[in-house]
């Protein structure tokens, strides 16, 4: 991607008020992003409201700029780091499945991984023994049968699955990274994804590093399954919202008497699948095959 359209494609994605169903009007009438910033101010209106047409018309602000260049000069330090963007002929389909999905990622390593089904392991950060043990005996048999994960590395459940494929099967793993400010544990990540895997991390991720991280691990998942939270874990609004965009859940039953179980209960009450091994997991997988 020449320098030029990877400015405007930073620029689009992080201007505020300009979400994907809007940059892909924008992008219809005008072409690529450099078009849409070079219009006069009365080409814009048509399509946007006046004040953000002036936003896009004029030139991006100090944050903005500081922005986009924090992310080039990534880049260019890392090779193997480039944009994903909806003109890329591996764009994925499965982002255009769910509303408001990401207009840029970064992105480094095999983006054919995003064209198989996925599954993600998600739970408490402070997990049980058995919760711990459930996560890295499942993910290491599912990633041994060639199934591609799209993990974050939170601690809990999300890290133990982690290790695990990447112990059995690293070339099936897909790694979310939360923030491009933590740059020391992203270039960790960058050593691993250099030969196999790949590692998305989002653009928007500098002022709520969660949220972003959470929009985009829905976006590249189909299948969550739930492996111990309590009734107050954050985990239940992110797989909640991956259900309302059609996206699989399914979740661990555990103790009546165990805090850890409540979630996952509640899940299934609300209509997530009760899962008990993976022979009950793999063949969901295998019907978005």
């Amino acid at each position: 991607m020449f320098v030029e359209n990877q400015n405007a494609w930073l620029r689009l994605a992080l201007t505020p008020g300009v979400d994907f169903e809007l940059s892909f009007r924008l992008l219809k009438v005008f072409g690529l992003p450099e078009n849409i910033f070079s219009q006069r101010l009365s080409n814009l209106l048509p399509y946007v409201p006046q004040k953000l047409a002036l936003i896009i018309h004029n030139e991006p602000s100090e944050e903005i700029a500081e922005k986009v260049q924090k992310i080039e000069q990534l880049i260019e330090k890392y090779p193997t780091v480039r944009l994903l963007v909806p003109s890329n002929q591996d764009f994925p389909s499965k982002f255009l499945s769910i509303p408001r999905p990401p207009l840029v990622t970064l992105c480094s390593g095999n983006t054919a991984l995003l064209k198989c089904p996925t599954v993600s392991f998600l739970g408490s950060t402070h997990p049980t023994e058995e919760g711990v043990q459930i996560a890295r005996s499942w993910a290491k048999a599912l990633a041994k049968k060639n199934s591609v994960f799209v993990q974050g590395d939170s601690i809990g459940i999300e890290r133990e699955t982690l290790k695990a494929v990447r112990q059995s099967n690293p070339s099936s793993l897909i790694i979310v990274s939360r923030s491009l400010l933590d740059e020391e544990n992203f270039e960790a990540k960058l050593r691993f994804t250099a030969e196999e895997g790949l590692l998305l991390c989002p653009l928007d991720g500098f002022d709520q590093p969660w949220q972003s991280r959470q929009k985009l691990l829905i976006a590249a998942t189909n299948h969550f399954v739930v492996i111990e939270a309590s009734i107050r874990s954050r985990i239940l609004s992110v797989v909640r919202e991956a259900a309302d965009v059609g996206r699989n859940v399914m979740a661990v039953p555990g103790s009546i008497y165990s805090p850890l179980s409540k979630g996952c209960h509640k899940l299934i009450r609300e209509g997530a699948k009760l899962v008990e091994s993976i022979d009950e997991i793999e063949p969901e997988i295998k019907k978005s095959c």
